[in-house]
């Protein structure tokens, strides 16, 4: 099938959580002499997780029957919740059951913030919209996933457009394939921004990404070297931002587009990429932004 104008097609995200007998996060409890029992949860992915804690039987204990505890895990091990019992020294009996969802739902998406374009600055910016290969063949009962295509020539440098958490990274997985549409391997980098959304860069070539999970990114920093100079529409940068606790999953924000100007870039017109030091400290606390002028 060939690719016209400006659509481009790409393979759908994540789903929202990872399948349950995957175990990206698994709960335990730990019993205390005093007759306490405290929920972890333990999870090796820098992505953060909401996890459901529910309860079919509940004796010796005040905590409420049939009461949904929801807490966040995050890398490694996190307290959940403690229930302590009703009669001192008395052992408490339940039956608990959990699920885990991507993502921070305490957090509510800033659809209105504004975002450096991903590529050096003074690169000339075209850009193309993308749809999910779901959304153009009709599915139904799919989340609407979109993302933008930033076209590159092979050995440009990506940078984040925005900061946050480094959460997800796939390295040495790119399509060899000549003249292809989409792959379903593609290396790439996820990052979690402080607002609950998540921005994921694509098609890095392999052993080109500069950034590992855990790690905390600037607006304008280096995160690898784009490759895709096997798809029939040239190296571009496949780009998206979305929250799983948005309506329709993923939306195409504001961008810096000139001094003049900010919002979505349309797909006919011709951009220069900058990186303004305001909104590069923009979500910046005081003491990091005195270390960050203090190295310009």
């Amino acid at each position: 099938m060939k690719l016209r104008h400006n659509l481009f097609l790409f393979l759908m995200l994540p789903v929202l959580a990872a399948a349950q007998s995957d175990r990206v996060v698994k709960v335990s409890y730990e019993r205390s002499s005093k007759g306490e029992v405290t929920f972890y949860a333990e999870t090796d992915s820098h992505t953060p997780y909401t996890v459901s804690l529910s309860f079919s039987r509940l004796t010796n204990t005040t905590y409420p029957e049939g009461t949904v505890h929801e807490a966040l895990a995050h890398f490694g091990k996190t307290r959940l919740l403690t229930l302590r019992p009703a009669v001192e020294n008395a052992s408490i009996g339940f039956s608990y059951r959990y699920t885990y969802r991507k993502g921070n739902y305490r957090l509510k998406a800033d659809t209105n913030f504004i975002y450096l374009f991903p590529l050096a600055e003074g690169k000339t910016v075209r850009v193309n919209r993308m749809i999910a290969l779901d959304n153009f063949l009709g599915k139904e009962g799919q989340k609407r996933v979109t993302g933008l295509g930033f076209r590159t020539t092979v050995g440009d440098t990506i940078f984040a457009a925005r900061g946050g958490e480094v959460t997800e990274v796939n390295d040495n997985s790119a399509s060899t394939s000549e003249s292809t549409a989409f792959q379903a391997t593609e290396n790439y980098v996820e990052v979690f921004h402080k607002d609950g959304t998540f921005a994921r860069y694509k098609l890095f070539q392999d052993g080109g990404i500069f950034v590992s999970p855990g790690e905390d990114v600037i607006p304008g920093q280096p995160l690898g070297i784009i490759g895709g100079e096997n798809y029939e529409q040239g190296s571009h940068l496949r780009f998206n931002v979305y929250c799983p606790d948005l309506k329709d999953y993923s939306y195409i924000p504001d961008f810096y587009l000139s001094s003049e100007k900010s919002g979505k870039p349309e797909a006919c017109e011709i951009y220069v990429s900058e990186h303004p030091v305001p909104l590069i400290m923009q979500e910046m606390s005081k003491k990091a932004k005195k270390k960050f002028l203090s190295k310009e």
